[in-house]
């Protein structure tokens, strides 16, 4: 296995940083993942497991950190020729900007000679990658993977603080001090967020709204707008479940229009895949090499 750090820059000018492990011999096949909530390319443990295994079957990875890194990131932008920095991370991150994250990952990609091009997301990278392909629908992508796919706004209803924080953040966005930080972490008391921040992520009116599995009625349209095969894959033990597995894989299965809408639980697999990373490798290898098959 071949690694290399890389630098990518968005259409707006942030520079993110990656890091593609290719196999030994050349290969035109590639997974792109996303990361999840103020995560990184290298917190996960399951990422390793997925390099190591989808590189000895000669498919190349590429993971990178988008501008919701960790809670407070300063990144480098370029405008007009001009170097500045600008502070990001999860606590400042609008949702919609994960549309240019994800592009410049596969922009990269696909000028690097990979043509068979895979994207999966964890958890807020889910609804992200969601909002990505039926937004975009990019003709570069075969097929897109969800792991553990977070309910954004069911899991911020059963917060505890829930109105209080979500009162608070209107007033403040109301008041012109958007992107001043709560006067308190919110979601279970841990995170810092933007006033703004808070409505982009876990608000009902705000595009992070896709897997809302907390709403029954909700026929949850956007995935009905993605039209290439689809991989889900979560366990029992995932603690961000809003509902039943059972329940959450099967709105997913009818929602998506395309005939090829699998789903794997992957037994008690928790949100993170803690002592089961082998176990989603595999799953993930198979499902790519499926597309060598047909």
């Amino acid at each position: 296995m071949k690694t290399s750090l890389k630098r990518i820059q968005t259409d707006d000018g942030i520079e993110l940083v990656g890091l593609l492990y290719e196999p030994e011999n050349r290969t035109d096949k590639v997974l792109v993942h996303v990361h999840g909530m103020a995560g990184n390319f290298y917190e996960n443990k399951f990422l390793d497991a997925i390099a190591g295994t989808l590189t000895s079957n000669g498919i190349a990875f590429f993971v990178f950190n988008n501008r919701g890194c960790e809670y407070i990131k300063d990144l480098t932008k370029t405008e007009g020729g001009k170097k500045t920095f600008v502070r990001i991370g999860d606590t400042y991150e609008i949702f919609e900007d994960s549309l240019l994250d994800i592009k410049s990952a596969i922009d990269f990609v696909s000028t690097n000679r990979f043509t068979k091009v895979h994207l999966s997301g964890h958890s807020l990278g889910g609804p992200k990658i969601a909002y990505y392909v039926a937004e975009t629908k990019d003709t570069r992508l075969a097929s897109v993977v969800f792991l553990s796919p977070a309910d954004m706004v069911g899991l911020t209803k059963a917060d505890a603080n829930y109105d209080r924080d979500r009162a608070r953040a209107q007033k403040m966005v109301k008041e012109g001090k958007g992107k001043e930080l709560l006067p308190f972490p919110v979601l279970w008391d841990q995170i810092p967020l933007s006033a703004q921040t808070y409505i982009s992520l876990n608000s009902e009116t705000s595009k992070v709204a896709i897997f809302n599995f907390y709403d029954p009625n909700d026929p949850l349209p956007v995935l009905g707008r993605i039209t290439i095969p689809s991989l889900t894959i979560m366990g029992r033990k995932d603690d961000a479940l809003s509902v039943s597995i059972e329940e959450t894989m099967a709105r997913i299965k009818k929602a998506i229009k395309n005939p090829r809408v699998e789903t794997n639980i992957l037994g008690d697999a928790n949100h993170g895949y803690t002592g089961d990373e082998q176990a989603l490798a595999d799953a993930i290898l198979a499902w790519i090499i499926s597309f060598s098959q047909v």
